[in-house]
């Protein structure tokens, strides 16, 4: 078979570009969010592609920006909306839960920075690949939870059990390959069943929701133990603080102004989305020791956090616009800065750990 007339790197950023969608058609009618269940299901399987492609034809070092950033950010935006949609007067899903969820993506992005300036490498695990299938994964079965009739709700459960079974049978027979995370899957759905069956959907929705976070914030244990040694012996500087106050601070107040609907959701999704970006490449660059300074980090994160807080103490609104202006530029200007470092593939560039 030729080589694609598409590359990797094309197939990430056209989901990362034609995400916005998703969320847009989450708010609209009942058509339109069914049109979303669907939307999202085929950008998410774009995941696959794209690595297939990365491993077939060879990555670069933009590829190893772009897919993290696109995988985190079909995780916001596909979970954040949930704490506006109702059933039944109640949200979807609590804030809590969704905070939780999106806490681990800015927590280990900063934690990352940490590590690359010191040439630490925590040891990935199969965990954070059966973390980002279940975030993925658990956002359409949330949806359907909330969607599907509670009389059918059973049997789609059901079905989710066995289907995963089919898949790996056909691979079995067409491969020779057992697929491993066919047996998670319908183990998931089976664990669900007497749930559903007892105390119905709400239950069901909200303890699926639970072991999402769980195994999200159980995958990243492993960039969180090498911050105790470096605790104990203080070695952390104050850019280290700036970027671990960064991923705390701002997208906690964010996430509390998402909630009270102060403003029209698509600004805290945006801010929240860029700030994980920035991130991302803020991990490169640390790596390479061409960083942001601290007080350059402070600065963005800490008018971000002023901003936001003023917003909730009842100042105007628009306020946000301000700190969605600060964190576009100074984003801006961190990507412009760093364009050589995941364009132009540096001899020294060296294959990074990511999640």
């Amino acid at each position: 078979m030729g080589k694609p007339p598409i590359t990797a790197n094309q197939v990430t950023l056209l989901r990362i570009v034609l995400l916005p969608l998703g969320p847009y058609l989450l708010y609209g009618t009942v058509n339109e969010q069914w049109l979303a269940l669907l939307f999202m299901t085929v950008l998410g399987c774009t995941d696959f592609v794209d690595g297939w492609l990365a491993r077939r034809y060879g990555s670069t070092e933009l590829g190893r920006l772009m897919d993290p950033i696109a995988d985190k950010a079909f995780v916001l935006v596909g979970f954040l909306p949930f704490i506006h949609l109702m059933k039944d007067g109640h949200p979807w899903l609590y804030p809590w839960e969704v905070g939780l969820m999106l806490a681990r993506e800015y927590v280990v992005t900063s934690f990352r920075s940490v590590y690359e300036q010191r040439r630490i490498s925590p040891k990935t695990q199969l965990l954070a690949k059966i973390k980002a299938w279940a975030q993925m994964a658990g956002c359409g079965v949330i949806f359907l939870l909330r969607m599907v009739p509670e009389k059918w709700v059973l049997y789609a459960i059901v079905l989710g059990a066995v289907l995963p079974l089919v898949f790996l049978a056909i691979r079995l027979v067409v491969r020779g390959v057992v697929w491993k995370g066919a047996l998670i899957f319908s183990g998931w759905f089976v664990v669900l069943l007497p749930i559903q069956y007892q105390w119905g959907s709400e239950a069901t929705t909200h303890f699926l929701t639970v072991t999402i976070i769980g195994i999200t914030w159980i995958s990243g244990w492993s960039y969180v133990t090498p911050l105790f040694p470096l605790l104990r012996q203080g070695e952390l500087k104050a850019g280290d603080w700036a970027r671990i106050f960064g991923a705390v601070v701002p997208p906690t107040l964010l996430l509390i102004l998402a909630n009270q609907q102060v403003l029209r959701p698509w600004v805290v999704m945006l801010i929240m989305t860029i700030e994980l970006s920035v991130g991302g490449l803020d991990n490169l660059l640390c790596f390479h020791r061409v960083q942001a300074s601290a007080l350059l980090w402070g600065v963005r994160v800490g008018l971000l956090s002023l901003l936001s807080a003023l917003v909730l103490l009842g100042q105007p609104a628009w306020l946000l616009y301000v700190g969605l202006a600060l964190s576009v530029g100074l984003s801006a200007i961190e990507f412009y800065r760093g364009r050589r470092y995941y364009l132009e593939e540096p001899e020294e560039a060296k294959s990074r750990v990511v999640d």
